[in-house]
């Protein structure tokens, strides 16, 4: 059997040693991701609500009509501050561009100070007919409301 050499070196051991310290090496880096929690009062959420085409909520309400919903909030923020907001409070929102248009109504303040949250429930009335929403709505790094939840309320 003939073998190649390159210089005064046998291939054969160049390979083997380049073999040998590429799976040395491979040793070194190691990719590891958290699977779970070992704690089980408060273990790792693994799974979530993904909105999908066939959620209402998320077909009949767009984007941005809760960003629009969101700012409405926004709009009434000093008074959500300072613990409470005005009673029997009713906001009315419009998103011009998609004709979508409702009421903010039943603004909850009691989690605002601990999770930054506030509960609210809206109409919509949307090209699919009018329906009632519940849904929450949490302030983000800047201190703005976003809305984080919305579901079909029942009447």
């Amino acid at each position: 059997m003939r073998s190649y050499t390159v210089g005064h070196t046998k291939i054969q051991y160049f390979v083997a040693v380049v073999m040998v310290l590429g799976a040395g090496l491979a040793g070194c880096g190691q990719v590891s991701m958290p699977m779970g929690s070992n704690n089980v009062d408060t273990p790792t959420l693994l799974t979530g609500s993904i909105a999908s085409s066939t959620d209402v909520a998320h077909s009949d309400i767009s984007e941005e009509d809760r960003q629009i919903i969101a700012g409405n909030i926004d709009a009434i923020g000093p008074d959500l501050d300072s613990g409470h907001a005005p009673e029997g409070l009713t906001l009315p929102w419009l998103n011009a561009v998609s004709g979508n248009s409702g009421t903010l109504t039943s603004i909850d303040t009691a989690a605002l100070a601990s999770t930054g949250c506030v509960g609210f429930k809206t109409t919509a009335n949307t090209i699919a007919g009018i329906k009632l929403y519940q849904g929450t709505a949490c302030r983000d790094v800047t201190r703005k409301f976003a809305v984080v939840t919305l579901t079909v309320a029942d009447a």
